[in-house]
């Protein structure tokens, strides 16, 4: 690999990075607690799922970053 196309794996990389963060951001936003309720609203985690492709423990992961460190802490433990 010379050092052009390094270069252009580097910038694809970052610019990955940060489009992960803007659908994490949008996804927060959308899976946001019905302000009544308190809750979710109703299918929005498998339709959150369906349109990312990323299955819906890591989109359960990304609204509630809590939810993600008790289950890390939980398989290091086991």
């Amino acid at each position: 690999m010379d050092g052009g196309e390094e270069r252009q794996l580097k910038d694809a990389m970052a610019a990955l990075s940060r489009a992960e963060h803007d659908v994490a951001r949008a996804l927060r936003a959308y899976l946001a607690p019905d302000p009544v309720t308190g809750r979710p609203v109703h299918g929005r985690i498998g339709r959150a799922a369906h349109l990312t492709g990323w299955g819906e423990q890591r989109v359960k992961e990304i609204a509630n970053p809590a939810l993600a460190e008790r289950r890390r802490a939980k398989r290091t433990a086991s």
